[in-house]
């Protein structure tokens, strides 16, 4: 084995403290990640759905909301600077693809990412419960796509604090 791949050991075993189970802390972040990049393309893929049919004039299939959808799309507040609230969404869900991706390929003690998860989720969850205020207060209809969406907002802070907390835990265990 040559002295590179010692020392990536060496960084290895320092950074990748095992649980009860034998399991690393990163290859628990791992499948935490890729959990958030699953959860983040279905968002994506629903405001996709979104961003598509607004652009062709179609109505959208609204489960559980009736004409909920449409009244919510063709309403002044699904637009914002001239931008569909719906592309929005495809960005944004893509930036918590984007970033789950380079926080899994990164090096074991980077962890840079996992904080800019958190900043874009804030951010995420912030916007979509004041869409969904304007939802029930001014529109007076709820669109079931939207709510999906803040669903998955929500359960992807959850995964992303869970993330950090895992990460802390493990640095914290290692250092005592």
């Amino acid at each position: 084995m040559n002295v590179q791949c010692l020392e990536y050991w060496q960084d290895l075993a320092c950074l990748a403290r095992r649980n009860d189970n034998g399991e690393t802390s990163m290859n628990r972040n791992r499948r935490i990640l890729l959990a958030i990049g699953l959860a983040a393309l279905a968002g994506m893929l629903v405001a996709i759905y979104d961003s598509v049919s607004r652009l062709l004039g179609i109505p959208l299939f609204c489960p559980f909301a009736g004409s909920g959808c449409d009244i919510v799309q063709n309403s002044p507040y699904a637009v914002i600077f001239g931008i569909p609230l719906a592309l929005l969404g495809v960005f944004g869900f893509g930036g918590y693809i984007v970033l789950a991706y380079v926080g899994a390929r990164s090096a074991p003690g980077a962890r840079w990412y996992l904080y800019a998860l958190l900043g874009l989720n804030l951010l995420e969850v912030g916007s979509m419960a004041c869409f969904a205020y304007l939802e029930l207060a001014v529109i007076h209809a709820v669109c079931s796509l939207c709510m999906f969406s803040a669903a998955l907002d929500v359960a992807l802070g959850i995964m992303i604090v869970y993330a950090i907390w895992t990460w802390r835990a493990s640095t914290t265990a290692g250092s005592a």
